[in-house]
């Protein structure tokens, strides 16, 4: 591969970016990191403070502020766990449910429209490709495998 393959991964994925923040004005008032923690949690999830800061790449904090506002808004609940009081699970409630249904049906329409101009053969192959990436985003082990800025200091 080639230092343009790197920036051309860099260069859609930054792109690609730019473009869900387009959607994401369609469940305003909610900010960015909201619409995030919202597709997190459709249709049913109920996860944790930290299991969201850690899907959506934040930390627990600014997650736990965002969530108290979507609760404001009268999109989420928090339940704590009957069993352990330091756990509360987050869930949508049924307007936060439509507004994250709104929210994913928007970000479907500009996936879909970003395909649209790819023989169905070639699309197959972009989205095999892609679940291949996303799987190997999510494998842990290679977070920690790849080296830091800092790393390259030493």
């Amino acid at each position: 591969m080639t230092t343009n393959s790197f920036h051309v991964l860099r260069q859609v994925t930054r792109r690609f970016a730019q473009l869900q923040r387009r959607a994401w004005a369609c469940c305003a008032p909610a900010s960015e990191v909201q619409c995030l923690i919202l597709t997190e949690l459709y249709p049913d999830q109920a996860l944790a403070i930290r299991e969201l800061a850690k899907r959506i790449a934040s930390d627990a904090p600014w997650v736990s502020r965002a969530v108290e506002e979507l609760r404001r808004l009268g999109w989420v609940r928090r339940d704590p766990s009957p069993h352990d009081r330091r756990f509360v699970a987050v869930t949508l409630t049924e307007a936060g449910r439509e507004q994250a249904r709104r929210l994913q049906d928007e970000l479907n329409r500009q996936s879909q429209a970003l395909l649209e101009g790819l023989p169905p053969e070639e699309q197959e192959t972009v989205l095999r490709s892609l679940t291949w990436f996303a799987e190997r985003l999510a494998d842990e082990r290679l977070w920690v495998a790849l080296p830091t800025p800092n790393d390259s200091a030493h």
